[in-house]
């Protein structure tokens, strides 16, 4: 396979051979295997994965661990040709706890109320939670993903200065950036979309939450640390004001959540998530919810994944590989704006794809 035939069918994975998808198949564990990485050679190239537990690393150090092992391939690359053995780490890769840890436990943790709302909705006792991940790991999916696919949403730069051109036109509100607009924009939507595929139609003042993803590198201060740091931020409406609200008033509201990073919070999930048992019950949140109409955002679009040299130049295509979680959106960067991978019920993604609003500015690529 060539690099061009691979780019054709890169947002397809169900039209990738076979072979190809054994190689990269997920690890069916968070705590049996914490880092597991695949070199595929093409006829003009080669495809670098690398799969990270989120027990020691969130993207932000994802990237910098990709960065120190394509340092260090590049620098080997100067004195020899360039190979698959020549690709493997040749000396060892800082993992720097200590500092991490002393800074953040000094801070008291928070407390998660959506969290609290999804197991108190969904999830009954822990050991119905912990039997639901135990199916996850042993057959890799759970009875709510048999209609769910990951699906590509592409929102290019000029589109993106066009969402904030388009928007930003109430005196009353500071003018935002685009991708601050689009937040609000893709929550309203697609917690219309999932109301209107439901078979059950809850009460208008139901909570909606959603949840903002962050990296703790901003509390860290190691440059050279690769660890797990996530804190999250709840935004609540509820069905009946989240579809009435004007899409600027939404942003605003959201806004203040967009880059803070309260200190305990910070604390509470970064220990939850580094501990296996914890993890269990985390993993249901994310994983096992029932409430399809929420949504979260874990935006790495900043991270400089298209900056990255193993000595072969800067990456063609930057792909997100996890496997589908409803309601979840992981945004990255692509050379011309962000790839949005979406976990999308697919009746809900057939009405996003429908949608007048949202074609004015996303392309639907797969």
């Amino acid at each position: 396979m060539t690099i061009g035939e691979f780019d054709r069918i890169k947002y397809r994975r169900d039209l990738w051979p076979p072979a190809l998808n054994r190689l990269l198949s997920e690890r069916t564990s968070d705590i049996d295997c914490l880092i597991s990485a695949v070199i595929v050679c093409l006829q003009d190239g080669y495809l670098i994965t690398l799969s990270v537990s989120h027990i020691i690393a969130d993207a932000s150090g994802a990237a910098t661990l990709l960065q120190q092992w394509a340092s260090l391939a590049a620098q080997h690359h100067l004195r020899s040709k360039v190979s698959i053995s020549s690709l493997v780490p040749q000396a060892a890769i800082d993992f720097d706890h200590p500092a991490f840890w002393s800074r953040l436990t000094a801070y008291p943790p928070d407390t998660h109320p959506y969290v609290d709302y999804i197991e108190a909705q969904n999830f009954g006792s822990l050991d119905d939670i912990q039997s639901k991940l135990a199916t996850y790991y042993k057959t890799g999916t759970l009875d709510n993903e048999k209609n769910l696919s990951m699906r590509v949403l592409h929102v290019s730069t000029v589109n993106i200065a066009k969402i904030a051109e388009q928007y930003n036109i109430d005196p009353e509100y500071r003018p935002l950036h685009g991708v601050q607009i689009l937040y609000a924009l893709l929550w309203q939507r697609y917690v219309l979309a999932a109301l209107a595929a439901s078979p059950t139609k809850p009460a208008g003042n139901a909570p909606i939450f959603l949840n903002l993803l962050h990296n703790t590198r901003s509390l860290v201060s190691c440059p050279n640390y690769v660890g797990n740091g996530v804190s999250t931020a709840y935004i609540s409406l509820t069905i009946d004001s989240i579809a009435t609200i004007p899409v600027l008033e939404l942003a605003h509201k959201i806004k203040p959540f967009v880059n803070s990073i309260t200190p305990g919070a910070a604390v509470h999930m970064a220990k939850a998530i580094s501990d296996p048992n914890s993890m269990f019950t985390l993993k249901a949140v994310y994983v096992c919810s029932l409430a399809a109409s929420h949504m979260t955002i874990s935006n790495a679009s900043r991270m400089p994944f298209y900056d990255i040299d193993f000595g072969l130049g800067t990456p063609l295509a930057v792909l997100w590989g996890t496997r589908p979680t409803e309601g979840m959106s992981s945004w990255l960067p692509h050379k011309d704006g962000i790839d949005i991978n979406f976990g999308l019920n697919n009746a809900v993604y057939a009405i996003l794809k429908k949608d007048r609003i949202l074609g004015e500015f996303i392309d639907f690529l797969n």
